[in-house]
């Protein structure tokens, strides 16, 4: 059995805790479907909730494989530091840190999806808005979302971050004076509520919803599918 420890930071948003939740059902129904009886999905978080990812790691029995599947869309402290950390001390198992989600182009269609659900009409202006990371690695991985989400419109899209990191929103914002905001966001959340309290009720731009939103299955399962890929790929790593 091969243990495949889903971990996502943890919020207090209850629609973000659905979304996550459904990223994972939809996780356990594909390799299901694909593998029956040869993974199992754990529930993991970094941060706010619990199970703690040590915790979880450390109730898996001895000798087994556990890849560590972050549900984070960039690297950053989380799976470079708190992720690592955790696989590193359970000794007791043969584990592998999959890569975060993003840069991925099936994220990238996902994000144009919610962009036409909010009313983009294939000509305004846009800019997409990200977390932030206080690492270079995640900085440069929402540059090349970027860069990705601009080959798939064939436009240029100027990026910017919800957290007080440069280049911030407003700043890309104001690059082309955009009029519509695409949310490179999990679900919804503490930087999905600051995104929409800056935007919304202003003539200034319209934000679209996050990747996965509750209740939408369809989308957690695209989520879901990046993430199983990602686990194969460490794990086609871990036995090279």
């Amino acid at each position: 059995m091969i243990h495949l420890v889903a971990t996502s930071h943890g919020t207090d948003n209850p629609q973000g805790r659905e979304a996550v939740n459904l990223i994972r059902e939809q996780l356990t129904a594909l390799v299901e479907a694909q593998a029956p009886g040869t993974y199992s999905v754990h529930e993991a978080y970094v941060d706010v909730q619990e199970p703690s990812l040590p915790q979880v790691l450390q109730e898996l029995p001895s000798g087994a494989t556990a890849v560590l599947v972050p549900l984070l869309l960039s690297p950053g402290y989380h799976t470079e530091h708190d992720m690592r950390q955790a696989a590193a001390d359970a000794s007791h198992l043969t584990t592998a840190v999959a890569r975060a989600l993003g840069p991925s182009a099936a994220l990238a269609k996902l994000q144009r999806q919610r962009l036409e659900e909010a009313g983009w009409d294939g000509y305004d202006d846009i800019a997409l808005a990200a977390a932030g990371s206080s690492r270079a690695d995640g900085r440069e991985a929402v540059l090349y979302q970027a860069e990705v989400f601009s080959t798939l419109l064939s436009r240029q899209v100027p990026y910017g971050f919800v957290a007080d990191i440069e280049p911030t929103i407003e700043q890309a914002w104001e690059s082309n004076q955009a009029e519509y905001i695409s949310t490179y966001l999990l679900a919804r959340g503490y930087f999905h509520s600051k995104l929409t309290k800056a935007y919304q009720g202003t003539e200034k731009a319209v934000v679209a919803e996050p990747l996965v939103l509750p209740g939408d299955a369809a989308s957690a399962a695209v989520v879901a599918s990046v993430a199983f890929e990602r686990s194969t790929e460490a794990l086609t790593a871990l036995s090279a």
